[in-house]
């Protein structure tokens, strides 16, 4: 549930780090693009699978990890969904696909990877609870699945099958879904917000739910945004982090952070990567997903101890990955299908090293 864009053969991130497009992470899977110095990336995956989002061809959980797809140059998760991103603008889609969020024009679940068919070349692709978005080359973003709440953005709340343009945003650079809402950054950097918005999540001041992009106002030179399951998070280009949705229905900045470079969102927390390659994380912690050896939950942003040269973050409904630049991978938190990838299903209160054969 995040955002990702490509261009060429390396992964663009609009100024945070290189490698933060390599993870991805759902309610209960995780993803890791793993890149090559000759091919393109290898996209490794464990953790649930009932719906088929490991893409494997079987429905078994996996709790380590196992090599799903190869060439591949960006990846998303929704909640049971995997979307993941070809060299040529492809978007190849499996998992749960109960409301349409895999875009194939059915309600089908898959299993393996299917190509979604009648979207221009893509760049960029992200993952709701039961939506998608695809970014098109040039700025303009499609979705489908689930739109209950608008989170579609087309101006109606009907569920769509097949990928329809979110009306009234001007060129996109990087698209984000959160669990019932979306948002988008333009090249200004300016973020624009819509669906859910009972938690106040669209930083507009209102907890009504919009059909239609809008525009978050007090932000400028907005780098990234993230998407919780009731709360939103921008990365201003100073390292700042500005929070909405969870005690303030307009952007509230962060207090206590030192620079950010990346931001990862789960259902209900959040982690935060500084320059220095550390991670800081606050929120619900009710299965240990902010790393600090509780489950006690918190407002206030500590650095997760033990961690030193991450590159790379991604949260999950209640579980968390960090990568160091030394490839290790490291994940906390809720483990109960096997996404931590130790090859246990046993809860990790503190970070533990992902075992890949």
């Amino acid at each position: 549930m995040g955002w990702q864009r490509w261009g060429g053969l390396t992964l663009l991130f609009l100024g945070v780090a290189l490698s933060q497009g390599m993870l991805a992470a759902g309610s209960g899977h995780s993803l890791f693009l793993k890149q090559g110095v000759v091919k393109l990336g290898a996209l490794w995956g464990w953790g649930w699978n009932y719906h088929g989002q490991l893409g494997d061809g079987t429905f078994l959980n996996r709790n380590r990890p196992v090599l799903l797809l190869q060439g591949v140059v960006a990846v998303a998760a929704g909640e049971a969904h995997t979307l993941a991103l070809d060299p040529e603008g492809r978007v190849l889609a499996f998992g749960r696909n109960e409301e349409g969020q895999l875009g194939l024009g059915s309600l089908a679940s898959q299993g393996r990877p299917v190509r979604v068919e009648g979207l221009p070349r893509i760049v960029g692709v992200a993952g709701g609870y039961a939506h998608s978005l695809f970014l098109a080359e040039g700025g303009v973003v499609y979705a489908s699945g689930a739109n209950v709440e608008g989170q579609l953005g087309d101006g109606t709340y009907e569920m769509r099958k097949s990928p329809v343009r979110v009306q009234g945003l001007p060129p996109i650079m990087a698209v984000v879904a959160g669990y019932f809402h979306s948002l988008a950054i333009t090249r200004e950097g300016q973020l624009y917000a819509w669906g859910a918005n009972l938690s106040g999540q669209m930083g507009d001041g209102t907890v009504e739910s919009r059909s239609r992009p809008l525009p978050v106002e007090g932000l400028s030179r907005v780098v990234q945004a993230v998407g919780g399951g009731s709360f939103s998070a921008a990365l201003l280009g100073d390292g700042s982090v500005y929070v909405f949705g969870l005690d303030s229905a307009t952007p509230k900045r962060l207090a206590g952070l030192p620079p950010i470079v990346a931001l990862a969102a789960g259902r209900e927390h959040l982690l935060c990567l500084t320059r220095e390659g550390e991670v800081w994380a606050l929120g619900a912690n009710e299965s240990g997903q902010l790393g600090d050896g509780t489950q006690e939950g918190r407002m206030e942003a500590r650095r997760v101890e033990g961690l030193r040269g991450v590159v790379a973050i991604a949260a999950g409904d209640a579980h968390s990955l960090a990568l160091t630049g030394e490839g290790i991978l490291y994940a906390w938190g809720r483990n109960g299908y096997g996404q931590l990838g130790d090859g246990t299903r046993e809860n990790r209160l503190r970070p533990v090293v992902v075992k890949f054969p």
